[in-house]
């Protein structure tokens, strides 16, 4: 497990979370287009798992940048703070899922 940054709070937990979903929904948003042009011609979606693993390093190499923390230390924290269940975190869970949904149905 990594070790946590004292920097890295409940609070600021959120705030990464947060700027991390904002990334995705802006990384996301060409795959998402060329999953809907897809449908559109009437071919199945198919989504480069090579694409995902691009825009999860970018968004990864941006957190880090900002914040100074790895994915690791953020899972992490989420489970120190619980984050999946509690309320405060729900919000930002389901911004973060929808992203994703929308990028992959």
């Amino acid at each position: 497990v990594a070790p946590l940054p004292e920097s890295l709070t409940r609070d600021r937990l959120k705030e990464v979370m947060t700027y991390n979903a904002v990334l995705l929904e802006k990384e996301l948003l060409p795959i998402k287009e060329a999953a809907a042009r897809q449908r559109q011609s009437g071919t199945q979606v198919q989504v480069d798992p090579r694409a995902l693993a691009a825009v999860q390093g970018r968004i990864s190499a941006q957190v880090h940048a900002k914040y100074g923390v790895t994915d690791e230390q953020v899972m992490a924290a989420v489970e120190k703070f619980g984050a999946r269940d509690d309320p405060g975190f729900k919000a930002i869970l389901q911004r973060i899922a929808q992203a994703l949904n929308g990028a992959l149905a």
